[in-house]
């Protein structure tokens, strides 16, 4: 099905709207995708560096495209199983659920077959494959080659990535596409559409002065500065609310907005939470007493390793079996003082087999163990938030956690968990 020319003008123009100084990108794919024959190349390349608009715009694309053709998504990272790449594919092109698909697609052939059964050469395809690098590379060199497999001219696989298309295999046959990182005039005109309402043009060109001055050498990221930019504003026209100062002393609102600066300064890239802080400019706020942007098992885990330092083991039966008795709970508050006493001492050091069965009882949903799984584990160990003790060669590798309360109390908050529950001391 051929786009009429009104509508690839029409499509071109929203994405050079949604998607400034990428006109050079955005032509390529126009030539590319909205041609008038209706042949499409069988593999394109999208490669830069982060936060440079790669997948957004390619998405938004799709978007525009429309019922004009059949596109599919999918995430890499998530497909760490043949199933799992090709079965979404499935679905997104012949819009059927996931249990519809009466034979399993395991391997790249069924996945082929199913292709070639469902004669999908009759109309134009887009499959696009974000984060392919995290695919294998036999898998990438077969979906570059898809076009010539199903012969048909009307399908294309688009490979969206952060690493150069020459790091892969040479059989690759592709079209490049570079999305080159954003300069500081760039993301300064991309922030000033992001301007409140309730403000005028001059007083955010001039926060952004500041604000650029401040974070472009320490963060190129377009989204991270996104974020940075709406806590910083907030507190950058508090002066000019409350009448300390007028919007034209450029001086003393620099001069009243540097602690903050400093501040989000060291959390660049952190993935923190400002939310329930009351002051940005207060100095004495740490690290620690933010809620930290972690994964949702992540978060459990951390949860897991705290009440593992600070419980001694053996009150874990007495906290986590859900059969307990009145004896079982007098008992628990008649030691509340000896494990207090503990307390004093700091985090103790807690077997992996403990987090494991402590996860387990604390998160509400039948989660099976995976290797995705016990990686967060040594994530979290690599962000310092858990101490591995021990070379772990010769024996189960042990843990101890170096948080503070405040900030897995904040964790917990967001996942809904009442920490001092499970807490000798607090009970």
């Amino acid at each position: 099905m051929m786009l009429s020319k009104s509508k690839n003008i029409s499509i071109k123009d929203s994405l050079n709207s949604e998607f400034p100084f990428r006109q050079v990108q955005i032509n390529t794919l126009a030539n590319l995708f909205l041609n008038e024959d209706g042949v499409l190349p069988p593999c394109v390349f999208i490669h830069g560096l982060p936060s440079t608009g790669k997948t957004s715009l390619v998405t938004h694309l799709m978007f525009l495209l429309g019922e004009s053709v059949k596109s599919s998504i999918v995430n890499s990272i998530c497909c760490y199983t043949s199933r799992l790449l090709f079965e979404p594919i499935l679905k997104d092109l012949f819009k059927i659920k996931q249990s519809d698909i009466l034979n399993r697609c395991d391997n790249f052939m069924q996945f082929l077959n199913i292709l070639k059964q469902a004669e999908i050469q009759k109309e134009q395809v887009i499959i696009v494959l974000d984060n392919c690098e995290m695919l294998g590379q036999e898998q990438i060199v077969l979906f570059s080659k898809l076009q010539e497999l199903i012969k048909s001219y009307q399908l294309c696989v688009i490979f969206i990535s952060q690493v150069l298309p020459s790091k892969f295999d040479e059989d690759i046959n592709c079209i490049p596409i570079l999305f080159e990182q954003y300069n500081s005039d760039d993301i300064s005109a991309i922030l000033l559409r992001d301007k409140p309402n309730s403000w005028s043009l001059s007083i955010y060109q001039n926060f952004l002065n500041v604000f650029m001055g401040s974070f472009y050498g320490s963060c190129r990221d377009l989204v991270e500065l996104k974020h940075l930019a709406k806590l910083l504003f907030i507190k950058y026209v508090e002066p000019i609310e409350d009448g300390s100062c007028t919007e034209i002393n450029q001086t003393l609102l620099f001069r009243k907005i540097s602690p903050s600066i400093h501040l989000l300064l060291n959390n660049v890239y952190l993935g923190t939470s400002l939310e329930n802080v009351n002051s940005l400019s207060d100095e004495k706020i740490t690290f620690e007493k933010l809620a930290l942007d972690l994964p949702y098992y992540a978060k459990y885990f951390l949860i897991a390793a705290y009440i593992a330092s600070f419980n001694l083991p053996k009150y874990d039966r007495q906290l986590f079996v859900k059969a307990s008795n009145k004896k079982r709970k007098t008992n628990r508050l008649t030691n509340k003082t000896e494990n207090s006493a503990s307390q004093l001492v700091g985090p103790k050091a807690f077997s992996l087999d403990r987090l494991l069965a402590i996860f387990y009882a604390i998160i509400e949903e039948n989660t099976n163990m995976t290797a995705n799984l016990l990686a967060q584990i040594n994530t979290l160990s690599d962000l310092g938030l858990l101490i591995r003790l021990g070379d772990g060669k010769l024996e189960t590798p042990k843990y101890r956690c170096s948080v503070s309360f405040d900030c897995v109390n904040n964790i917990a908050r967001t996942v809904k968990f009442n920490l001092n529950k499970y807490l000798i001391d607090k009970l």
